[in-house]
């Protein structure tokens, strides 16, 4: 069954598909606003237009597509998905569907012809794309990138991304299973509202616009100042006060942290009890509670207790808002707090999002996903925690070939999550006990070796390189654990972890066996190569 999605939500599913499903889309289109939006963003062929579909035009379109980093679209409109019809082993080979096998030179080296020209098409919409900087980034790839001089040298990219994009009803079983069912949902009246528009005319898609960004950096910034007015009327112009600055501090943990009691209350008011979360992570692992009570800010601590902040939680270092605590008052209210009401608390702010969930859930399909949706947020909180029993309970019913399809919105499963906070018994059994890929990407390209190494977890890299993780696979910057990791250590240990690799490889004996330090997963992922891509570096870690 395809899973439904919005229609501006369609770049960031295509661009996140190969990540989160490693396959391609199979966008499911019945009323034909995803294909009338993918025209100008796209090589774009029609079965319903003479000549797009045979084997030389399918042939320049893909090594074309390839070369720039482009979307490729194969629009069948509403007739059937033969795909096996147009299969050529030097022209359009079946291998085309899998990320992992086109980007092998056995497979795109026959496409090649001497005369074939690479440059590629500068669309409007592409040059909006450039005024807007959107090519910074190479995830937003809306249009074939402009090639200045036509190397002759062809090099794939790994913003590639095939779409094949159906007008019926329903995906087609046959293809089902091969790629990543998508369907679009849209009313008939965003369909008048949406008339002439995808031309190209309108400026690119950005998850959030310039002027939200700015907000949302200004309410972080005017929060830790105590600026209680302009917090306000941030507020009232739709800031986001979920919004995190580079460190993952929020404007309430912000406030909390610089003692701005009337700050952390406006905060705490606006939109209760879903508005600013009290037990939101920054990078460390560090509630507003920890920031709070680390400066020995006392009436701030008492007000974050009384609107829900865990006591109870601990940051990547295992410490707990009372070890950090400072000063004797402070101190005395942690441990005197009663743990009851915060369950209490915690179970009302959960009752009010899952009602706020319920509002938009319109189909029995968008239901499962919100129950899946909660599992993982059960599931990266117990990860964040470092809770390993408690994970692996609430792992028991997941089947061990499923727990890597699910994921968060940014498409982290819970061994990236584990692996972020530096969690190692977490990671450890989730590789060694549950079989998870040790080199499962999220949506970004990040592994959790990367993720490990950039987050400064030195203990936690040694044991991914002892199960084998591979810390050259890039990230959407094309970079890999090496290249993003700040500590001198970490680096030196990534590198003679890969000597090691490479010595013991090229000594090595036919079978391979595994000894007990370099454990290999119980049900161990067969041979998937991971598709490489483009996207955001993430921002550097800051201390308390």
């Amino acid at each position: 069954m395809a899973r439904p999605i919005q229609l501006n939500k369609l770049p960031q599913e295509i661009n996140d598909t190969v990540y989160t499903s490693e396959k391609y889309p199979l966008v499911v289109d019945p009323l034909g606003q995803a294909c009338q939006f993918l025209k100008y963003r796209a090589r774009y062929l029609s079965i319903l237009k003479r000549g797009d579909f045979e084997k030389e035009s399918l042939r320049k379109a893909l090594v074309q597509a390839l070369h720039n980093g482009a979307w490729l679209v194969l629009d069948f409109d509403q007739l059937a998905c033969d795909l096996e019809s147009l299969f050529d082993a030097d022209n359009f080979p079946a291998s085309v569907l899998s990320p992992q096998q086109l980007f092998l030179e056995e497979t795109y080296m026959p496409l090649l012809r001497p005369n074939d020209e690479f440059a590629a098409k500068v669309t409007y919409e592409h040059q909006a794309a450039l005024a807007e900087g959107a090519f910074q980034d190479r995830t937003k790839c809306h249009a074939p990138e402009r090639v200045a001089d036509v190397d002759t040298r062809f090099s794939p990219k790994e913003a590639f991304r095939l779409i094949i994009a159906t007008k019926s009803e329903e995906a087609p079983t046959e293809l089902a299973e091969r790629l990543c069912p998508l369907k679009v949902v849209c009313s008939e009246s965003q369909v008048t509202e949406n008339a002439g528009m995808w031309a190209g005319r309108e400026k690119p898609k950005v998850e959030k616009s310039r002027e939200q960004q700015k907000l949302d950096t200004e309410l972080v910034e005017l929060a830790f100042e105590g600026e209680l007015e302009e917090v306000q009327k941030l507020l009232a112009k739709d800031a986001d006060p979920a919004a995190k600055d580079s460190h993952g501090n929020t404007a309430l943990s912000e406030a909390a942290c610089n003692g701005k009691l009337e700050t952390v209350l406006s905060l705490l008011d606006w939109k209760a009890p879903l508005g600013s979360d009290p037990n939101s992570t920054n990078i460390d692992g560090r509630t507003p509670l920890h920031r709070a009570a680390f400066k020995g800010h006392t009436a701030v601590v008492e007000l974050l207790l009384e609107r829900g902040a865990d006591p109870r939680l601990k940051d990547r270092h295992g410490e707990v808002p009372f070890d950090m605590a400072d000063g004797a008052e402070t101190q005395a209210a942690l441990s005197g707090w009663d743990a009851s009401k915060t369950d209490k608390l915690k179970e009302e702010r959960a009752a009010a999002q899952e009602a706020e969930d319920e509002k938009n859930v319109r189909s029995e399909e968008e239901r499962l996903q919100l129950m899946k949706r909660r599992k993982m947020q059960r599931l990266a909180e117990l990860a964040e925690q470092g809770e390993k029993d408690l994970l692996e309970m609430e792992l028991m019913d997941v089947e061990r070939s499923q727990i890597g399809s699910y994921r968060d919105d940014r498409g982290n499963t819970v061994l990236h999550v584990a692996a972020e906070h530096g969690r190692l018994e977490c990671v450890t059994m989730l590789i060694d006990e549950l079989g998870m890929d040790k080199n499962v990407r999220e949506s970004k390209g990040w592994t959790p070796i990367a993720i490990a190494a950039f987050r400064g977890h030195k203990r936690l890299c040694l044991a991914l390189l002892e199960r084998k993780a591979d810390p050259l696979v890039e990230n959407a910057y094309r970079k890999d654990a090496l290249a993003v990791a700040h500590d001198d250590e970490i680096r030196e240990a990534l590198k003679v972890g890969l000597d090691s690799s490479h010595t013991a490889s090229s000594s090595g004996a036919a079978a391979p066996s595994h000894s007990a330090s370099s454990p290999e997963p119980k049900a161990k992922a067969k041979g998937k190569a991971k598709a490489k891509g483009k996207g955001k570096a993430k921002a550097k870690a800051k201390g308390k």
